[in-house]
């Protein structure tokens, strides 16, 4: 037997202990969707173009990513040959459709603020209006890309050589991840230095009529996304401190700090790549940027967005590594 492998004899294997199989039907339902919603976006009355005539989506990335999406699911279940070209390839179709589908999805946070102001009537001009048919599609391709993501890294995990059930490799738990949130922490701070140096009088970028005040929901986001970001690498992300009142001593509920890793970090990388997305359909033929190339309003955007995007990304990185060294031992190989 294999070092590391927890025996069964004595007793049946239970679901809990066998490998997890490759499931892509859902990547494959919501891949379809995609093309579904983009099939239908022309007939749904009450479209507010405010995304796309940017020039952030070009038209074609919807159903390259939907059609991309329902190949590559369908290789998934196709394909099973472990560390062979056709897995190299399947898995690079996984990823590259997730990014069309990515690429789609950019501009829903947008969407689900306006939606929240034309929910509540709170007076917020054009801002409550909302691209429903867009809206639409975005919401789809979104979760067309979690399904395709998940699918993939199943895909990895059982035809690699890794544990078939947990995808883990001997030591993979002892890789140094502290970086990660080291990262994201100091990254939380890029966007509300803008807002303070712009409420402190700063010229460099900022915009022609400024009537903010003290950015309060920025300070928010900051402290928010510090105390996050060091929950997820510091021994009181994963016990309560003793100066947490009736919490002391107490383990922290684990899908508390990676249900809001996975959503901070999500909306983040949304929102962080629009400009990038941007300058790759300028590249590609689209339309000039939204923003004045080389301006100093120009290095603010880049600053901000690609701020969010890095920490973004940062903050996804050390949610998984939280997730991973916070979970139960495998019942199959005991990592």
């Amino acid at each position: 037997m294999p070092q590391g492998v927890v025996p069964l004899t004595g007793r049946a294997a239970s679901a809990a202990d066998l490998p997890r199989p490759i499931r892509p039907w859902l990547a494959l339902a919501t891949s379809a969707a995609v093309l579904l919603a983009c099939a239908a976006e022309p007939h749904i009355p009450g479209a507010q173009d405010y995304l796309s005539s940017k020039g952030v989506v070009p038209a074609w990335a919807p159903w390259a990513g939907g059609g991309a999406g329902v190949a590559a699911a369908l290789a998934m279940a196709a394909a099973s040959a472990p560390q062979s070209t056709r897995r190299r390839l399947t898995t690079c179709a996984g990823w590259a459709a997730g990014v069309l589908l990515l690429w789609t999805a950019v501009g829903i946070v947008f969407d689900v603020f306006r939606a929240f102001f034309w929910a509540t009537g709170i007076p917020a001009g054009d801002f409550s209006k909302v691209d429903w048919p867009g809206f639409l599609t975005r919401t789809v391709a979104l979760a067309a890309t979690i399904a395709l993501a998940r699918c993939t890294l199943a895909f990895q995990r059982v035809t690699g050589d890794g544990c078939d059930r947990c995808g883990l490799r001997p030591g993979h738990r002892d890789r140094p991840t502290a970086w990660l949130g080291y990262t994201a922490c100091m990254l939380a701070i890029v966007y509300p230095s803008v807002k303070y140096y712009w409420w402190a009088g700063g010229g460099i970028g900022r915009p022609g009529v400024y009537t903010e005040g003290f950015p309060v929901m920025e300070t928010m986001l900051l402290v928010g996304g510090v105390v996050l970001s060091l929950a997820l690498v510091r021994p009181w992300g994963r016990t309560f401190p003793i100066w947490v009142p009736f919490l002391a001593d107490r383990r922290v509920p684990r899908l508390l700090p990676v249900a809001a890793g996975v959503g901070l970090s999500g909306a983040l990388v949304l929102q962080g790549m629009i400009p990038a997305f941007a300058a790759v359909n300028h590249l590609l033929g689209g339309p000039k940027l939204p923003f004045d190339s080389g301006s100093a309003n120009s290095w603010v955007i880049l600053l901000v967005y690609g701020g969010w995007a890095l920490f973004g990304l940062a903050l996804a990185g050390a949610t998984n590594a939280y997730r991973r060294q916070t979970q139960a031992a495998c019942q199959v190989c005991g990592r």
